[in-house]
């Protein structure tokens, strides 16, 4: 046996005993993300499974091989224990950088929802135009013959007061909804605000007057 042809056979056992289950001919070759020919690869594992090294199965029209479970080594119960130890302490790490992960996304959601400095100060500017006019407005209004009766403001208040009244219900409505929701939601308050489309009073920018 050639030099070459040793190599390869070396890899391609090497391969199916670290990954220790079947594959075929074509998914060795792609695993091995072509180091060798196709050709070279569907022979060579001939030649393991004649050496038997190898196990051979035929499914049909298809071979797949997998490493003599024989041949490989087993590990004693401090090894296994040693192994399930670490898989425990990488699941706790998983779960970490998974809540970290989640954190960090909703972080960047609340500051790409966050408006820059520029479009800050553009606002401000638009509100402060718009004050202004209204003051201008409130003024005329003020010093007009025909303003409104004190019967016209009593209307004007009841139906203010009807309007938070109601206002009031439905946000208790809506939050005792969204709590009931969020006792079988497995992720956070934000994250389903964010699915649900739900707007809250200090999302849209308004306060629920006081009683």
């Amino acid at each position: 046996m050639s030099k070459a042809a040793g190599d390869v056979e070396d890899s391609v056992l090497h391969y199916l005993k670290q990954a220790n289950r079947p594959y075929s001919a074509v998914d060795v070759f792609n695993n091995l993300h072509g180091q060798y020919g196709r050709t070279l690869v569907v022979r060579t594992l001939d030649v393991l499974a004649q050496s038997g090294q190898v196990k051979e199965k035929v499914y049909g029209k298809q071979k797949v091989y997998v490493a003599d479970q024989q041949n490989c080594s087993t590990a004693d119960d401090a090894t296994l224990k040693g192994m399930d130890a670490e898989l425990l302490q990488l699941g706790v790490r998983l779960r970490a950088s998974e809540q970290q992960l989640q954190t960090s996304e909703c972080q960047l959601r609340a500051l790409q929802s966050t408006p820059t400095t520029p479009d800050a100060c553009r606002s401000l500017q638009e509100l402060q135009v718009a004050c202004s006019g209204y003051e201008v407005r409130l003024h005329g209004l003020r010093n007009r013959d025909n303003g409104v009766s004190p019967q016209q403001r009593d209307e004007i208040r009841r139906a203010n007061e009807l309007c938070i009244r109601e206002w009031r219900r439905r946000k208790r409505i809506a939050v005792e909804m969204l709590n009931a929701i969020m006792e079988g939601y497995p992720n956070s308050r934000a994250d389903l605000l964010e699915e649900t489309g739900f707007e809250t009073d200090e999302a849209c920018g308004v306060v629920l007057p006081g009683r």
